[in-house]
């Protein structure tokens, strides 16, 4: 009959204790994904999964502000199919005087087409055609989930397919909001291969999703520590893309610029608290190709066309006119 020495017990007490300790630290692993799983999930449902669909008026709004010189103007709602199978909504507004030169209006987070309509006049006057597009996942468009410009580019590479089957030797020119403005940036990378629009317009674009995400948290957590930020959207990147395939990291217009030559046109206001405008300035001077900067004094997010309209106008023609001008 065996019995234990006291190294036997010793060596048994050890074996217990790393069972315990490697228990205690696989349970402690997967508590802490569980819970960055599902704060990241309620971070991607807060960016991600609020669309915008048409307000009951949008529609009645679209017809009424259908105004320029006192008359009535012509319009074409327009329907096509994404590269991902759901419908795109828009509307075609020509210019009075014939024309072959068109603007796609691209609104922001949480808005849809009628937002272009305040930038009509301008465009009018400036001789274009002007296509007002519903975003994935936002006003009459299908889709079911915002993804900052990962996908929204593709859908925007439709429309300007549509603009070019119907002016095949026209101008083509993109005017982005906000998200608008990023997923402007980011079909410019696309652009490069066939160069099929010939000038971009980016308003208070974010330069980078997922560090405009971190400032975004950092606010919300009133800390200066962007780990704790950097490390909850890690899994909001993992929810992002089991959901739609497409990360925040993916959505970095920086990036894309790098790579472009088409002019682009940024312009933002420095009061802007949603984004800051230190963004365009990173993105123009990351640019490669041609491009320009105007910074609005005490405009806040997306609001320089109301503060200094006639500003606006102008340094948006004249941008144009010098597009036009090289070409």
């Amino acid at each position: 009959m065996s019995k234990y020495t006291d190294t036997d017990l010793s060596k048994s007490k050890r074996e217990v204790w790393w069972r315990s300790f490697a228990v205690l630290i696989l349970t402690l692993i997967l508590s802490i994904n569980a819970i960055g799983l599902i704060i990241g999930s309620i971070i991607y449902e807060e960016a991600s999964l609020l669309p915008a669909y048409s307000h009951p008026l949008a529609t009645q709004r679209l017809q009424q502000s259908l105004k320029y010189k006192g008359r009535e103007m012509p319009k074409e709602n327009v329907v096509i199919k994404s590269p991902y199978g759901y419908p795109l909504s828009g509307t075609f507004i020509p210019n009075p005087e014939p024309t072959n030169k068109t603007i796609v209006f691209v609104h922001g987070f949480m808005e849809n087409r009628t937002v272009g309509l305040n930038y009509m006049s301008i465009y009018m006057q400036a001789g274009f055609n002007l296509l007002l597009i519903d975003s994935r996942d936002h006003g009459e468009s299908g889709g079911d989930s915002v993804t900052w410009g990962n996908l929204e580019k593709y859908d925007l590479d439709q429309w300007i397919s549509w603009v070019q089957q119907h002016f095949p030797n026209g101008t083509i020119g993109v005017h982005g909001i906000s998200m608008g403005a990023a997923t402007a940036l980011l079909h410019a990378e696309l652009n490069e291969s066939n160069k099929r629009v010939a000038f971009y317009i980016a308003d208070s674009a974010y330069s980078d999703f997922e560090t405009l995400m971190e400032l975004q948290i950092n606010r919300y957590l009133d800390s200066n520590n962007s780990e704790i930020a950097k490390f909850l959207l890690q899994y909001a990147n993992v929810i992002s893309y089991f959901h739609s395939r497409s990360t925040f990291q993916q959505a970095s217009p920086l990036r894309a610029v790098q790579h472009v030559t088409t002019p682009i046109l940024y312009i933002h206001g420095d009061a802007d608290e949603l984004v800051p405008a230190y963004m365009s300035l990173e993105l123009q001077e990351a640019t490669k190709g041609p491009s320009e900067v105007f910074i609005f004094t005490n405009s806040t997010h997306g609001s320089a066309i109301f503060d200094d309209q006639k500003s606006y106008k102008e340094i948006v023609q004249n941008f144009i006119q010098a597009v036009e001008a090289r070409s």
